[in-house]
């Protein structure tokens, strides 16, 4: 079974099991050096929220990067927080994740407030499935 690095808070690790945790062995890491452990046990795929271990997203994917083995190692990102965020920070954040290599990012509360839950589910489980290596 493919397995899928959840590295986040709480919410994006329920959200990840309700949307894909059938399908896909999911192994949670909730800080930057567990997660990192994690990639080195062998992973097919990232799932990486905006508020990883006290907002230290950024620093996890420099390090992430910096690893030969993960360099082809897709990594999608997502936005759980329930307050809104503007434009412009949106675009902020789009764009560094594009420059550290990211293949998605989705706001799974803008989605789910403008298309309902299933929707949001359904958007981060084609996420994830449309980038596994061999998918």
């Amino acid at each position: 079974m493919r397995r899928v690095l959840v590295a986040g808070t709480q919410d994006v690790v329920d959200a990840a099991r309700a949307a894909i945790g059938g399908e896909l062995e999911l192994a949670a890491a909730y800080s930057v050096a567990e997660a990192l452990k994690q990639v080195e046990g062998g992973v097919d795929l990232v799932l990486c929220n905006v508020r990883f271990d006290d907002s230290r997203m950024f620093d996890f994917l420099g390090a992430l990067n910096a690893m030969p083995s993960s360099r082809r190692l897709p990594v999608v990102c997502c936005r759980v927080a329930r307050s809104p965020v503007s434009a412009g920070a949106r675009r902020g954040i789009e764009l560094a994740l594009e420059a550290l290599g990211v293949i998605a990012f989705l706001d799974l509360h803008e989605l789910e407030a403008r298309d309902g839950l299933e929707a949001a589910r359904a958007a981060l489980r084609a996420a994830v499935m449309s980038h596994l290596p061999g998918a």
